[in-house]
């Protein structure tokens, strides 16, 4: 009896070992080979991150250089208006206008000092604030000017200089444009100077509605 017991206890001791060596073995074998698949990724992954950056910076040769270098710009352009030689901000006209009314103006431009030379256009215009349409003023003006009647600018003939005084117009008239409506309304004449730098042609490439033979005599500037 006794033999018979240890020949039933002894393959159940053998069937143990059979059953639970194989499951540790298998699952051991699994996350080595896991492992190792991960390690080869990420090295293959690093391997072509620098074959491309490599790649790519290390194919050409190349060098980068820069040099600067200091400007004094010019005196700026500057304009006064005038009337009577006197430098003003505003006009006065005395009595109550008409159409055909003139006015006698003596308006001019004055360049202050420390100013580069300029070339010239004005503009003479009648409005009222309550209404859009304006109407162009005319001037009796000296040999200097020129009417553009496409866009109602005076061209003055010539380039201005720090310190110059020009005489612009003696008179101006109120547009006969007028009528019964615009009795006892208040309007504004506004006269308009600009001044562009002679230099470099500006005037050629701003003043785009100047006349042709304007921009040839003056407004190309050197």
């Amino acid at each position: 009896m006794e033999t018979i017991n240890n020949q039933n206890n002894q393959p159940k001791t053998t069937n143990t070992r059979k059953n639970s060596e194989p499951r540790k073995v298998v699952a051991v074998k699994s996350k080595k080979r896991k492992n190792a698949s991960t390690v080869a990724i990420i090295t293959l992954s690093i391997l072509l991150g620098l074959s491309l950056l490599l790649g790519l910076t290390a194919a050409f040769f190349g060098a980068n250089q820069s040099a600067t270098g200091d400007i004094t710009l010019g005196d700026p352009v500057n304009i006064n208006i005038t009337q009577g030689g006197t430098n003003v901000e505003a006009f006065t006209f005395a009595g109550t206008a008409m159409p055909g009314t003139t006015y006698s103006q003596p308006i001019g431009v004055s360049i202050p000092e420390n100013s580069s030379e300029c070339v010239l256009r004005c503009k003479l215009t009648l409005s009222n604030t309550g209404e859009a349409t304006s109407f162009p003023v005319k001037a009796t003006t000296s040999d200097t000017w020129s009417l553009n009647e496409d866009d109602d600018y005076y061209y003055y003939n010539g380039k201005a200089a720090s310190g110059d005084s020009i005489d612009f117009c003696t008179q101006i008239e109120v547009p006969k444009e007028l009528t019964n409506l615009d009795a006892n309304k208040i309007y504004t004449i506004t006269f308009q100077v600009e001044a562009i730098q002679y230099a470099n042609g500006a005037a050629s490439e701003v003043w785009t509605t100047a006349p042709s033979d304007w921009i040839e005599s003056y407004g190309k500037g050197e």
